[in-house]
């Protein structure tokens, strides 16, 4: 009883810690993997202290607070309150060699974090999906995720493009955002693949259950798939809905 009642104090906890951010992106963001995150959020485990310690450090809390609900949430005296009558807009710019880890307040219910995989998309001769796996996150907004591309946030995802068959639209490393819940070919960019290579192309859909799939380039040919026999040798991964470039 008395340990029930410790997990479900912990979780209440939790919730204090993770707000309005959506739970699992919260964990990935602090580092805590899936298994151990559901654990203690489905499960009612209260974590290992080398855990506890990762969530204390990262979200400013009071390791005794985190573990046994024991004095304030935070010491106080580590985070002073700003002078009053100061405005956002009033507010002094950091220097640049000020602390890397400062995040302002509130940016965790601003900004979604969408996983970005160990892939590339080919806008040439194919990549093989094989290595498939989150490497890191990457921050957007949520109202632009919401209100502009209309989707959601664990629907996307980001990759990079490698090759040169999309030259002129989408370029070698650039950065694309894929939104996984369209998968119906018709008239964009869409990231497929073909057997166990992966494709960033231009597709059509014609009439009679076909699609065609093109390049920017005009080295590449264009060719087309008849969806019905094709089989489970090509499948549409989403379409592209942004993409980022770095200026060299």
């Amino acid at each position: 009883m008395e340990n029930s009642l410790q997990a479900t104090d912990f979780k209440q906890r939790l919730e204090l810690l993770i707000g309005a951010e959506k739970p699992y992106a919260w964990a990935a963001r602090i580092g805590i993997n899936k298994g151990s995150f559901t654990n203690m959020w489905y499960k009612g485990g209260v974590p290992r202290m080398a855990t506890a310690q990762k969530i204390a450090a990262s979200s400013g809390c009071r390791l005794p607070w985190l573990l046994h609900g024991e004095g304030a949430m935070r010491d106080e005296a580590a985070a002073p309150p700003e002078p009053a009558g100061e405005s956002e807009r009033g507010r002094t710019a950091r220097p640049l060699d000020a602390d890397d880890d400062f995040v302002p307040p509130g940016v965790h219910e601003e900004f979604c974090f969408i996983p970005r995989y160990n892939l590339k998309a080919s806008a040439g001769f194919g990549t093989s999906a094989s290595g498939e796996h989150a490497m890191f996150y990457m921050a957007f907004r949520r109202y632009w995720v919401k209100n502009y591309l209309n989707a959601s946030p664990r629907d996307l995802a980001v990759i990079s493009v490698k090759g040169d068959s999309m030259s002129g639209v989408l370029e070698d490393r650039d950065t694309i955002l894929v939104n996984t819940a369209e998968r119906n070919p018709g008239e964009g960019l869409f990231v497929i693949r073909i057997g166990d290579d992966i494709f960033v192309k231009q597709l059509q859909r014609l009439p009679g259950g076909a699609v065609q799939v093109k390049s920017a380039n005009p080295l590449y040919e264009t060719f087309t798939v008849d969806l019905a026999g094709a089989g489970a040798e090509f499948e549409v991964i989403g379409r592209v809905v942004w993409f980022g470039r770095q200026i060299a």
